[in-house]
Parts: structure tokens; C-alpha cells; sequence
């Protein structure tokens, strides 16, 4: 049966590419400026380059070998493993730790996870952001994951060097829609709690939270997506466009990537891709992290309810439109084998999925043009549905046998 799916999986790959030239002529004539979905088609033949088999859950190249393979991605010459992540809340952040955190453990990166604040989280623009607010580690750190606000040059003195931004945003609308059914659970025989809110915020004032510089207070609800990314907030209620304008590019360009929510997989291909990495890096869980299922969520909103959310929040739309911009522009001048590789990881994701669902046992999945052969195994399956809380526990013992091997190390010198 195994080797029944195998084949299944190679036959749709090659049968793509009778398909996919049509496809990409069709969907890049739907491009514009600000397109508003991203759609792929089609999957590609395959790669004739040198096969690495990918065993159980620690992936392992050959000396000398590139993360993709020379016939994959030539331009790589390797993987990015120093990189922070900007966890923006109600992004889809959570299910993104979790390829991040795999990853992390796979490449033995170095954790900064914060050791002071309960609610585990690091910056939110303290001015004193260094060494001492994360675990005790005696080597540079490498990896953030956890829920952090941007703040670049202090990350740069705490980070190795060379480390590398990723941010995700989502549509300001349904980001609020999101933390909205997340911070209050109205009565389901309400019709509209949400569109309710914003009939009474015309003359909105932000609520507290206590996570401000210096414990000034900052919403939830407001920019708050601007505000974790970096905007600063001294800006939020300035009308000087071209500051905005300049701020809003500075703040974009310090950010290597940024995930689309609504695009999440082609932001994961993308990811890979920049960032020198393999498929089966970029290999997730269908399940949903966080659900929400209330039917009140997704009622409709008045034109004047989503103005009103637009005054309440006007950098969150500045920056989404920046990054959703800048994401598609990026895309297209991949060419249509993006397309070709964002249908096939698809694909291949799913069917790792059922895999894991029906049997979890050792199965070999072959080579394709974006991808080595590689194996998932029990080992994997499990890792497959491991919660925040797991990985990270697993990301801090990776740190303390770093901290035991660099003591002894030093202890026989």
C-alpha cells in the first residue's frame, strides 16, 4: 500500500507538468498590485539530483551538500539558522512555532526563552533587553520563538550575528474579529456582538494591558499588529504621511520574510525558499492549533463597521497592505515553478499527513524537483502533533545539554 501511495504521489507530480505552463499564463494575467488571494495549480516532474534519505526526525546532509541539493536550489549555499520570529497574536503564530521549533531542535539552534516574565514573553520594548532576561546559555543564542515585540538592535546585541527577522501579519479585520471572540465570550443568542463593539467605538480610546514601555498602556485592539512588528507607537497618531511612509518601509525592511496569514502555506514555500531550507522542514500539522468554533464570528459587517475599524486601526492596514504587497511581488518574481512547488508541498503535506493518521509507520517518500528523499516514522508522526509547550520544553533541554558539553569541553582543556 505504501509503495501503492509513493507511486500515486510521483504519477501526480510528473502529470503536472502537461498542466502547469497553462495554469501560470492564466493566473499571472489575474495579478495585480494588491492581489487579493493566491491560488496555485499544477505540480512539476521531477529532480535528477543526489538523493539524501531524511530518517525519523533529525534531518542529515551529506559534507558539504546544500540544504535543497544542487539540482534543487542552486542558489543556496546553506540553511538560515539564526533567525528570530516575531509571534504577532491571532496570526496563526501558534501553528508557525511549531515548524519553527521543529526546526530549531533539527539544527540544534540555541533558544533566548525568556526566564522573568510569566506570561513567557520577551522586549515588548524594554530598554533592557539583553542576555540576562532569557535562560542562561554559553554560547550566542540563535533562536527566538517566543511572543516578542520587535526591537531590533537590542535583538542584534542579544543574537549571533547575521540573524535574520520573520515576521506574519493577517488581515487587520479578521485579526480583530479573532482577538475579539478570543478576549470575550458574548451570549450566542447576540446577533452581531462584534458589529455592536463598533457602532460604540466612533470615539475609541484603547483599553489597558500592561504591556507597554515603562507599563504605559497599549490595546489589543488598536495597531496592535504594528505595534509587535516595531511601528513605533509615538507614531500612531501622527497624520505625516511621508514619515509613516518611511517608517512603515524601515519597520518592513528589517524583516527577512513576512508570512501572510491568508497565505499561510505559500508563505511556508516562500520561507523555505529564502531562507535555504528543505521541504520536509517546512512539513506541518493539519490540525488546527487554536479553534474557535462560534457561528457569531464570521457575521457580516456594515461598510461603516469596517471603517470605523480602519480609523480604530490605521497601521495595521498600512503595514498589511505593505507586506501583502511586497509578499505578492516577491512571489511572482519566483516564476511559475512557485506556483508548481507551492501545489506539490500541498500535496505532499497532506499525504504526510493521512500517513501519519492511518499508520505513522516507516515510509519513504520520494525525491521530486523541490525535494529529497526523505522518511517519516513513528518518531515523526508523534513529533507531528506535539504542543507549544512540549517543544519547548525539548528546546530547553537541547539548551542545557549545550551549556553541559561547552562546561565540559572547557573542563578538559
Amino acid at each position: 500500500m505504501a509503495q501503492l501511495k509513493s507511486m500515486a504521489l510521483y504519477l501526480s507530480c510528473l502529470a503536472g507538468a502537461l498542466y502547469v505552463g497553462m495554469l501560470w499564463s492564466w493566473e499571472n494575467a489575474r495579478f495585480t498590485e494588491e492581489r487579493p488571494y493566491g491560488d496555485s495549480h499544477g505540480d512539476n516532474s521531477w529532480g535528477d539530483g543526489k538523493v539524501t534519505v531524511t530518517t525519523g526526525h533529525r534531518p542529515t546532509l551529506d559534507s558539504g551538500e546544500s540544504p535543497s541539493g544542487p539540482a534543487i536550489q542552486a542558489s543556496c549555499d546553506r540553511p538560515v539558522t539564526n533567525f528570530v520570529f516575531i509571534k504577532v497574536h491571532k496570526t496563526g503564530s501558534g501553528s508557525t512555532f511549531l515548524v519553527l521549533a521543529r526546526f530549531g531542535r533539527n539544527h540544534d539552534m540555541t533558544i533566548c526563552y525568556p526566564s522573568r516574565d510569566r506570561h513567557r514573553r520577551l522586549s515588548y520594548q524594554s530598554p533592557s533587553l539583553d542576555k540576562s532576561v532569557c535562560e542562561e546559555a554559553l554560547r550566542n543564542y540563535t533562536l527566538i520563538i517566543n511572543h516578542a515585540i520587535m526591537n531590533k538592535s537590542a535583538m542584534d546585541r542579544l543574537m549571533a550575528p547575521g540573524t535574520r527577522y520573520i515576521g506574519i501579519v493577517r488581515h487587520p479585520l479578521e485579526h480583530f474579529r479573532s482577538m475579539f471572540f478570543y478576549e470575550n465570550q458574548p451570549n450566542r443568542d447576540k446577533v452581531n456582538p462584534l458589529g455592536k463593539y463598533l457602532d460604540g467605538k466612533v470615539n475609541y480610546h484603547p483599553g489597558r494591558s500592561g504591556m507597554g514601555k515603562l507599563g504605559k498602556p497599549v490595546s489589543l485592539q488598536k495597531n496592535f499588529q504594528a505595534y509587535t512588528l516595531g511601528f513605533p507607537r509615538k507614531l500612531f497618531g501622527s497624520r505625516n504621511k511621508s514619515e509613516i511612509d518611511e517608517t512603515v518601509r524601515t519597520v518592513g525592511s528589517w524583516h527577512s520574510i513576512v508570512l501572510i496569514t491568508e497565505y499561510w502555506e505559500e508563505s511556508l514555500v516562500l520561507l523555505r525558499r529564502t531562507f535555504c531550507w528543505t521541504m520536509y522542514d517546512i512539513l506541518h500539522t493539519t490540525r488546527r492549533v487554536h479553534s474557535l468554533n462560534n457561528p457569531l464570528k464570521s457575521v457580516p459587517l456594515t461598510d461603516k463597521q469596517k471603517e470605523t475599524h480602519r480609523k480604530i486601526s490605521p497601521m495595521d492596514y498600512l503595514m498589511y497592505e505593505h507586506f501583502n504587497r511586497t509578499f505578492w511581488e516577491r512571489a511572482t518574481k519566483e516564476g511559475p515553478d512557485f506556483w508548481d512547488e507551492v501545489a506539490y508541498f500541498k500535496t505532499l503535506n497532506l499525504e504526510v499527513n493521512h500517513h501519519c493518521e492511518l499508520s505513522g509507520e516507516k515510509r519513504v517518500f520520494p525525491s521530486c524537483k523541490w525535494s529529497h528523499e526523505f522518511v517519516v516514522d513513528s518518531t515523526f508522526c508523534e513529533e507531528l502533533n506535539w504542543t507549544t509547550t512540549k517543544w519547548i520544553s525539548v528546546l530547553l533541554l537541547q539548551l542545557q545539554r549545550q551549556n553541559e558539553e561547552i562546561r565540559d569541553k572547557a573542563g578538559t582543556n
